[in-house]
Formats: structure tokens, sequence, C-alpha cells
């Protein structure tokens, strides 16, 4: 809020009334920007951030980038595909019971075309507790070559060949529990088995452990072109049920060739009329759904009396609950297969087994698929997107090296002793977890870890492999706010082990909210752990002589973060403990982190918050990277530092308004001018740089251009002013990257509606040249249209009114407008 101007001073505690007073009467009627002020001993200090100069990290600190080094794929930013790159990975040694797998091709599926183009993020974000893009992995299915086994592991060998359901199978290796994997049939190609895993897991769980499939049984297969659709209809038809398929018209020819007789259009509701009429108004035994909207609604009123319906999709799906209101005969079966999986580990043999037999016996094949290298992800993953594919798509990886040998890190960081504890508080968390192990590797032997629950299965395998490499792990339950409960567990450390010798505060808790909206229970959840944790571990520390005492703190702190004011303060706090240790002859540092790569509570901020990191310049800290810092920070003088990976002039042109910030005023440009050309676009300027008859014009050849790269047509004048852009092909997953395109180059915020607002050309450009760029386009002062320099077309017939009324859209919410784009993606399903 810096309309309200706020200012920050400290007045000097050992002064009295009298000789504060003048002083802060001048700070505040004083016309300057400083809103940090700090008043010792009559002299007026002011809050800088500088750069730490002697223990900074250096270029040879970081690790080596080797030829053929291991790959995966990341996504750099949600929203369009080109943001889609390969990047350097690190191979994970398998632990028990796990495998690791050498990659030879993936299978690319629906949801990494979602994922990339941000339509999951909330989902992940609650479901699976992916915040930030640098978490997110991508690859659901992969076929390989054992590379390596951990313990326990007899039913797979090193260079076995086989098939494996993950979630990062775009990766050149990948560690994955062996339960996980299935036997590759002997006679595919590593491409050809890449059409089965999640294909005919999918199906063959829905329909033959779930509905029990059974001879005569009548069958709904919607979006059976598609890759799980294909295999659910060879697993109909052998199992010798009649199918009625949905698929759009261009891919019906090929269904009929694989056996199907009865096949209605996906792209509308007609299937259900179809289908009473050719069942004589039996309907179908079983619906084997993947679309949403009316669809599912349909496909229930087709459902015969006690049919089994088997829900594979995501968005829009009924809960048991509308079933059992509207068909509570219908044995209702939604399911995610990894999900299943993890609940099930004998799941995967069981399906392994049966497919390889149906193979061998001929009864099942491969998939219809189209190859692209890896070198050709991009290409791949909008071929899918456009719904050009009948089948899987199938990208090969890349041949790579062996892996790189693990050198040593030399000294062993100071301030280390074996014959020490060491405490870490929020122990049981990623970062909690990444400190101890570091610790270990520099020679501590003895780690206590608290938490407020018990370590799950994943934290109780890291524990071990930390007790492994030759350390006791301690792990103390308790509430670190609780004064009666950190007194016992530091009774128990002084009652076990060896003297404590250091502290790590590493607990922390997120609850986000815009300050006005934020409630005082809000305030206090965040900061029990970060006000109250932090001074009852000071107070019952205060007399041990601890080598070091570090909080991890947030930039939030530092430079501040929208919507994280309870956690800025109470990191702040952090900040100024430590500060205070320091000022009492103790070890005192507070670290403000940026953001952790793959975990840490920044990891954890909500969408918005995430997207606007990623475009501020920032990049996340990988851990190992975090760990370097540690080492070099932990024996140094500094009572604060902030880690914060950051591109300075790219943080200052997303945030101009953080120029303006004192305390970041020595990174700024000395340039006045670079900045105020970096906040335009370049097409901004040259549209500035036209005169105003011309603008109309350039503009409609710039928006008309994004139209065809984004509907993959070589000739963008082939776009008609008034042609409708769904009837182009336009879908809403384009729809979504055609806003982020326009968004990026005209550098404003628009409507997540903007495509159905204004689904034909004309209508869009007049919207952007009227509404939202801020350069003039008329000379008129009225409202009247300036369309002489623009070739615009007179004929109406292709237009429906009532399709391009954007009233129809005006009054939608948020979650309407993501319904309405979920309908759209059935046109991708078949």
């Amino acid at each position: 809020h810096p309309e309200l101007k706020c200012c920050q001073v400290d007045l000097d505690p050992k002064s009295n009334v009298a000789e504060i007073i003048p002083g802060l009467v001048d700070e505040l009627f004083s016309n300057n920007n400083e809103n940090q002020v700090a008043i010792r001993d009559g002299s007026r200090y002011v809050a800088r951030l500088v750069r730490q100069q002697k223990q900074k990290l250096s270029a040879d600190q970081k690790l080596p980038i080797l030829e053929n080094q291991p790959v995966e794929l990341k996504l750099s930013e949600y929203g369009l595909i080109e943001n889609l790159d390969w990047k350097v990975m690190q191979r994970r040694p398998p632990q028990g019971n796990e495998v690791e797998i050498q990659v030879k091709a993936v299978g690319l599926n629906f949801r990494d075309v979602l994922n990339s183009l941000g339509l999951l993020k909330e989902y992940y974000a609650e479901v699976l507790g992916i915040t930030n893009v640098s978490q997110l992995t991508l690859g659901f299915e992969c076929v390989g070559v054992i590379a390596s086994v951990g313990e326990n592991v007899s039913q797979w060998q090193v260079g076995d060949e086989v098939m494996a359901l993950v979630y990062n199978g775009f990766s050149s290796f990948v560690t994955t529990p062996a339960t996980s994997v299935l036997a590759k049939p002997k006679d595919m190609s590593f491409t050809e088995a890449a059409t089965l895993p999640l294909t005919f897991a999918t199906a063959c769980y829905g329909l033959q452990h779930l509905a029990k499939i059974k001879p005569g049984d009548r069958v709904l297969i919607h979006s059976a072109a598609g890759g799980v659709g294909q295999a659910a209809v060879q697993i109909a038809l052998q199992a010798g049920a009649e199918v009625f398929a949905t698929a759009s018209p261009p891919k019906w020819e090929f269904l009929k060739s694989a056996g199907v007789k009865n096949i209605m259009n996906s792209r509308n509701l007609d299937f259900a009329d179809e289908i009473m009429k050719l069942t004589s108004g039996k309907g179908v035994d079983i619906v084997f759904n993947s679309l949403n909207g009316e669809h599912i609604d349909k496909s229930f009123d087709v459902l015969a009396t006690e049919g089994r319906f088997v829900e594979i999709g995501k968005i829009g799906i009924w809960d048991r609950q509308k079933v059992m209101q509207k068909r509570p005969d219908a044995n209702y079966f939604p399911f995610d297969i990894g999900e299943e999986i993890q609940q099930q580990p004998d799941l995967v043999g069981q399906i392994s087994d049966e497919l390889n037999r149906q193979y061998e016996e001929g009864k099942l094949k491969e998939l219809s698929y189209k190859v692209f290298p890896s070198t050709e992800i991009k290409d791949a993953f909008r071929y899918m997107q456009q719904g050009k594919h009948i089948g899987k798509v199938v990208i090969t990886m890349p041949e790579t090296g062996d892996e790189p040998k693990s050198s040593e890190t030399g000294d062993e960081p100071k301030s280390i002793k074996p014959e020490a504890s060491y405490l870490i508080t929020g122990g049981l968390g990623n970062l909690g977890l990444e400190v101890a192990q570091w610790m270990v590797k520099g020679g501590a032997k003895h780690i206590v870890l608290t938490g407020r629950r018990n370590p799950n299965e994943t934290v109780q395998k890291i524990i071990e492999e930390i007790e492994e490499a030759g350390a006791s792990v301690t792990v103390l339950l308790g509430d670190i706010s609780s004064q009666e409960s950190l007194s016992k567990i530091l009774e128990e450390i002084s009652a076990s082990l060896p003297p404590l010798k250091g502290v790590i505060h590493a607990a922390g808790v997120l609850e986000d909210g815009l300050l006005r909206n934020l409630s005082w229970q809000q305030f206090t959840k965040v900061m029990s752990p970060k006000v109250t944790g932090t001074w009852y571990l000071h107070e019952m520390t205060k007399d041990l002589s601890l080598d070091f005492f570090v909080c991890f703190s947030s930039m939030a702190a530092m430079i501040g973060n929208g919507g994280q004011g309870n956690y800025a303060a109470a990191n702040a706090f952090m900040d100024a403990l430590a500060h205070y240790r320091r000022g009492l002859g103790m070890s005192g540092l507070s670290i403000n982190w940026s953001t952790w790569a793959g975990g840490g509570m920044a990891a954890s901020l909500d969408s918005s918050q995430q997207k606007q990191l990623e475009k501020s310049g920032l990049t996340a800290i990988k851990p190992e990277q975090g760990m370097q810092a540690l080492e070099l920070l932990l024996p140094g003088s500094s009572s604060q530092v902030g880690v914060l990976p950051v591109n300075w002039s790219e943080f200052f042109r997303q945030t101009p308004t953080a120029e303006k910030i004192p305390l970041l005023s020595g990174f700024v440009s000395s340039k006045p001018a670079a900045s105020t050309i970096q906040k335009k676009s370049s097409f901004i300027e040259e549209l500035e740089a036209k005169a105003i008859s011309e603008r109309m014009e350039l503009l409609t050849t710039h928006i008309r251009s994004m139209l065809a790269k984004t509907l993959g047509l070589e000739d963008a004048q082939k776009i008609g002013m008034r042609e409708p852009l769904f009837d182009l092909g336009l879908d809403s997953l384009m729809a979504v990257e055609l806003k982020n395109r326009l968004e990026s180059s005209l550098n404003v915020t628009l409507s997540s509606t903007l495509l159905f607002d204004y689904p034909v050309l004309e209508k869009l450009v007049k919207h952007l040249a009227d509404d939202v760029i801020p350069v003039k386009f008329s000379e008129e002062t009225d409202e009247k249209d300036e369309t002489e320099n623009v070739e615009w077309e007179t004929d109406d017939s292709s237009t429906d009114d009532s399709e391009d009324d954007p009233t129809r859209y005006q009054e939608m919410s948020e979650d309407d407008v993501m319904d309405l784009l979920a309908k759209k993606l059935e046109s991708l399903g078949g």
C-alpha cells in the first residue's frame, strides 16, 4: 500500500522523550522518501541493501555441466508451449524397493499439454502441493532399460527392458518404486511400447477391474480415437462387448478400421439420442467417460439401470453425492490410475501380467502413434494441443553418456563438529532434511529433527539414508511455539545426546491473504513458529555456548511480497532477533532466502504469487546452491544476509515501483532512461512510431500474425475480419495461449474471457484499440470507428450473433469461465 506512505522510525531507547520528539517531528514532516530510519545518539541512519562481497557464490562453485549429461524437461513459466526446454538433471540412486530406468521413449499425454498451458495449476496446488512451476515435472509414462536397482528388489535386473508409470517421464533417468514398473513386451520396439503403459493400464483397470466387463455388454467409449480410447476399444472388443464410440468426424474412418461399427460425434450431444435409437431404448451397460459438461449428463441418460459409469476425467466431473441424487442405481467409478497404483502396490504387476499375456496371444497390439525426437518437443506438444493426433504421440529421448562421478567437496564446512549435537526445527520438512544431509556430509554425527507430526514414509527413508551415512538421527515431536513442548525437547537433548552446539530454525507456516482481509488468527498462526518459537529458542538456549543460531527467514521480510504481510512481519522478527543476539555478543544469523526449487516455504505461495515471483527476475535456489551459501555464511560475522538470485534490471522492469524503494537504491541502474524504455513493449513502440492513420492496420496485421502462429496457419491474410475464430480451429487451449501471447506482446493484462467476448478478428482488434492499448488510434473525438485504412469485410453471413454476443460472458465468475473452458476441451479429446 504505497499510497499510505508508511515509514518505520526506530527511536533510541536510551534517550528520553524530550530528546526524541524534535527528531521524530522532523522525520515525520520531511519530504524525503526514506521509509526505514533509525536514530541513535543523535545520528540518523537509513537502511540500504548492499551486495555481499566476501562470501557470495563464485562461478567455480557451481556444479559443472558435462557433455552428454542427463536432462529433464522443464517449464520456465506457465502459459506458452515455447516455455518448455531441456535442463540438466541430477540422477538419484535408487533406494530400497526402487529402480532407476534409463529412459528411451516417452508417451505424451493430454495432461502434459494442460500443465504447460497452466490450466491445472490450481488442481496441482490443492491435490499435489505443487505451487511453483519449478516443482512441476512432466511425463506420466516411459519405457527404457533398468540402469540400477535398490535393495530388496528381486524382480528386476540391470538391463531389463521395461515400461513404467511415473511423474517425471521426460527425463534421461527416472528413479521410481519397483511396483510402478511393467515388463515391456519382448517383440516391441521402445517407441511402440511407449503407447502402452498409461493407456492400457487405465483402460484395463477401468473396464476389467472396476466395471467387470463381460461378453454382450454394451459399452460407450468417449474420445475413442485417443490413446486411452483406443486401448479401451481393444479391451472391450476382446471381451466380446458391443462398442459405441464417439470421436471427431475426421477420425471415424480410423475407428471403423479398428472394428468399431457404432460411431458418433464427440463434439455435440446427438450421441445420446442415437444410442437410445440403436439400442431400442435400452441404453448401455458401461460408460467409459473422459468428456465433461453436458456430455456427462447425457452419458448418464443413456446408462442402463444399475449400469457402470467409469470416469477418468478430472475437470468438472460429478461427485458421488451428485450421482446418488440423480442416479442412485448406477455404479460410479471415478479414478486416477496413478493414485490407484500408489494405494495398491500389486496392481501394476497384475496389469502387466494380463497385458503381456494378451499381447503374446495376439489379442492386443500397440496403438497408432506419431514419433517426435526430443529436439522437436515443442512441436510434439503443439501437435497434441491442436488435436491432430490419433492414438499416441511418442517422444524419443537423446542418448546420454555415463553418469558423472560425484567429487568430494573438499574441506568440511566450518563450525560442524562430530562430538556435538545440532537441532533443526522444521527438520522433517524439505529444507530441514536438506540441511541435515548437508551437515552429515560435513561431519555431523548427532542430528535432532523436530516437527509436529510423525515422519511419513518418504521422510523416514531419508532419515535412514542419513543414518546409513554414519550419523544418529533423533526425531522429537513437539510444537516449538509451546514453551512446555520446547522445554521437553531441549531436556531430552541435554539428557541423552552430546552438547547442543548449533540451532537451525527452519520451522514455519504460511497463511497468505491481502492485508485488509487477514484475520488476527491468520497472523497468530504464521507468527507462532516465527515469533513465539524463535523467542523461546533464544531464551532457552541463551545460556548455552552455541557455535551458531541460524534463522531461516524470507525475502518477504527484506523486499516485501504481495499477500504476505503476516509472513513478512513474522520473518522480520527473526531478522531483528539475529541482530539482537549479535548485539549481546551471541551467535545469530538470519538468512532471507528467496524461492527454493522443489521445496521450502516460498514454494507454497499461491498461484498468483508464484507467477509474480517467476516474472520478477528472481531465480529459484537449488538445494545444492542453498547449502553452498549456508556453508559460506555460517562461520561469518553477518547478522542478516539475503540469498536472492535476482536479475535486478528485470526485477525493476517487472516491478517499476520498486525503483522508488530506498532500500534497493544501490541496485537501480544509473541510466535514468533505461528502465523507462524497458517498460514498453517493442510493438507498442512500433505503434507509437507510426502515423495515427496507419496504426489500426499495423495492429490488425500484428493480431492476425499471432492468430496464425497459434492456429498453425502459414498465411495470416486468410483469416477474415469477421470469420469466427473457433470455426478456424481455435479451441479453449489455443485461446489461453493466444491471450498469453497478446499479454506478452502488448505488455497488458487481459480478461480470461477475451476470445469468448470478442470471437472474431474485427471485434478483437477494435476492443484492443479502444479499451486496452494506451495508444491513440484515431483523430476523431467521438466513438466513430476509423476503418478507411483496414480492409474490413462486409459479409455478415459467417457470424452468428447469438454465439458472438459478449454479454453472455460479462457476468461470469472466474469459476464459470474455467467451466466454459473445460467444456471446450472435448474438442481435443477424440
